[in-house]
């Protein structure tokens, strides 16, 4: 067998070590329209006013909560606002936050650090490494799913948080930027829109938008409750077993249970 040049090897060598790119729709290939829908307020719940909210989870039965700025990791209930249980983190700025069934997985927003957290109440297993800003996190069919506030979705390796894979998300062939809090369900990611009140559907595999979630009749709610430029709609848990679905937002006096309605008509 002929030896390849040395620089050719580590090109090689390079392009095997580099994240997949998933498939991306054709330019030239018109996108389905996405779904138009609502999202109605079923419950209204206390949630903290001073809760700067990045991520919201359940996990083991129990709903987590990662808050930013001086922020930390809380476990809250739907019937107080005041966390049952919180552990500081004064030196990071924490940001998106999902579940394994085992272990919690933290982001951080420009500090690139990936906190592991297991047992209870959750202990810092472990910190991981990885470049670049860390928005929103969930967890799917054995992959960590991560925005940082493009129009990309990033695919890790739980293990040591390695990007397998990536793929660009896209409404009708435009490229859809700001994409913040996730929450993985069975046939799409939701993603908040960062100083929005839609939240997208989005398909793994292609990045396509499914569907369009407006839910400014939660924003509506909280006005004149809520007084700073970033208290904006940020947080989304789907509940195991039943399929309940929450929204809040950050500095908001209310979580809301919701469901998702076909829009009108125009």
């Amino acid at each position: 067998m002929r030896r390849l040049p040395w620089s050719l090897s580590l090109s090689l060598l390079c392009l095997a070590c580099a994240p997949t790119q998933r498939q991306t729709p054709d330019a030239g290939t018109p996108e389905a329209t996405p779904r138009k829908l609502v999202a109605r307020i079923v419950h209204t719940y206390p949630h903290d006013p001073t809760a700067f909210t990045q991520g919201l989870q359940f996990h083991q039965g129990q709903l987590y909560e990662s808050t930013g700025e001086k922020g930390d990791l809380r476990r809250i209930s739907l019937e107080q606002a005041s966390p049952l249980w919180k552990e500081a983190l004064p030196d990071v700025f924490p940001e998106g936050l999902a579940s394994d069934g085992e272990r919690l997985y933290q982001l951080t927003w420009q500090d690139e650090t990936l906190f592991v957290w297991n047992g209870t109440p959750p202990a810092r297993e472990k910190q991981v490494s990885y470049a670049g800003e860390g928005w929103g996190l969930c967890y799917w069919q054995g992959q960590l799913v991560r925005s940082d506030g493009t129009s990309t979705l990033r695919f890790h390796d739980p293990k040591d948080f390695r990007v397998k894979s990536q793929v660009q998300v896209t409404l009708q062939g435009v490229q859809q930027e700001m994409l913040n809090e996730l929450e993985c369900a069975e046939d799409g990611v939701y993603a908040n829109v960062w100083h929005s009140n839609n939240v997208l559907k989005i398909d793994y595999a292609t990045g396509r938008v499914l569907a369009v979630i407006d839910a400014s009749a939660l924003a509506q709610a909280v006005r004149g409750r809520v007084h700073s430029y970033e208290a904006v709609l940020n947080g989304i848990a789907l509940e195991p077993g039943t399929g309940r679905l929450f929204f809040t937002g950050k500095l908001w006096p209310d979580l809301f249970e919701v469901t998702l309605e076909p829009a009108a008509t125009p």
